[in-house]
């Protein structure tokens, strides 16, 4: 009888697979940041090292979002920009073209 051996054969192939596909984590979580009135609101996120933060313009003019010489590209209202924090720490950043527009991402 071939039934038996191919159903474990077939059980042994899907524990294989099973055990060395990469471990997904979905405790990824994402803060949102409004830019509306020339400010980032809120000016402060909180997040844990491999979330991201996605910052969205509700101003009518572009911004960008600079994290000392690492900028991103200008974007426009209902435009967003998102980055993926790795590393804990405390990351000031500013508008690069509004310097004066100023937040923090802080990462445990």
């Amino acid at each position: 009888m071939r039934l038996p051996k191919i159903m474990g054969s077939l059980v042994l192939i899907t524990a294989i697979i099973l055990y060395a596909a990469p471990v997904v984590s979905q405790d990824q979580s994402t803060a949102q940041v409004t830019i509306i009135n020339f400010a980032f609101d809120p000016g402060t996120v909180t997040i844990a090292r491999g979330d991201t933060v996605s910052w969205t313009n509700q101003d009518s003019t572009v911004h960008t979002v600079k994290f000392g010489s690492d900028e991103s590209s200008a974007f426009r209202k209902g435009q967003s920009y998102s980055r993926t924090f790795n590393d804990a720490g405390t990351f000031d950043y500013v508008c690069g073209i509004h310097p004066g527009m100023k937040g923090k991402v802080i990462v445990t």
